[in-house]
């Protein structure tokens, strides 16, 4: 009798000592995974993004006033790329700017909305402190146009979409003599009543 309850009493032992040590491992696990908000702050709609994960570096990298020259991100290398021209839009289109075939002229470009490859690569203005900040620069993509188009809502326009798989800083260029925006963009005309110089809109409509 006495046997058997030293044979259960070494068990139970064994089963404590096992849980006990399986509890210890796996709460260090729980709390590098469990966010919680400071004392008094409401909880995030998501927790913020850690380093290591491949958001990091849209977050926690240091944000540039200009594109750093020679920078590549992403996919790299291979002897097809693309060389895509930066351009902001003045009539507040989507859309990034152009990208033509390396060695073709500008008149074939086509312009475009970018589609980013989070983790590995990102539109290259995400680095940067103002998002208009590498106006008229021009960069080496490497990847392909989409079988789709994006529908920009501020133009009421469809716009071929470039999957970027990764890019390469060229530099700083003068501005591109074409007209930003997709062959079929409509061009608005101001109308007669907000162009007339000699007589201009009162905010009395009764005066005139």
């Amino acid at each position: 009798m006495n046997r058997r309850v030293i044979i259960f009493g070494f068990l139970l032992g064994v089963g404590f000592f096992t849980s006990s040590q399986l509890s210890a491992q796996t709460e260090p696990a729980q709390a590098e995974t469990t966010y919680t908000a400071p004392a008094g702050a409401a909880a995030p709609v998501a927790p913020p993004v850690r380093k290591g994960s491949p958001l990091d570096h849209l977050t926690n990298d240091p944000k540039l006033a200009t594109p750093t020259v020679g920078y590549k991100e992403g996919n790299v290398g291979t002897p097809d790329y693309w060389i895509a021209h930066r351009f902001i839009d003045d009539m507040g289109g989507c859309a990034w700017g152009w990208v033509k075939k390396k060695g073709d002229d500008w008149d074939s470009a086509k312009w475009v909305a970018l589609r980013e490859n989070p983790g590995v690569a990102v539109a290259p203005y995400r680095k940067l402190i103002s998002h208009d900040a590498d106006n008229n620069w021009e960069y080496k993509f490497w990847g392909s146009f989409a079988p789709y188009k994006a529908y920009d809502p501020h133009l009421d326009e469809m716009v071929p979409v470039f999957i970027l798989e990764g890019y390469e800083v060229i530099g700083p260029k003068d501005p591109l003599n074409i007209q930003a925006g997709p062959p079929d963009r409509v061009r608005h005309r101001p109308s007669g009543a907000s162009s007339r110089s000699s007589r201009p809109i009162l905010t009395d409509p009764g005066v005139d």
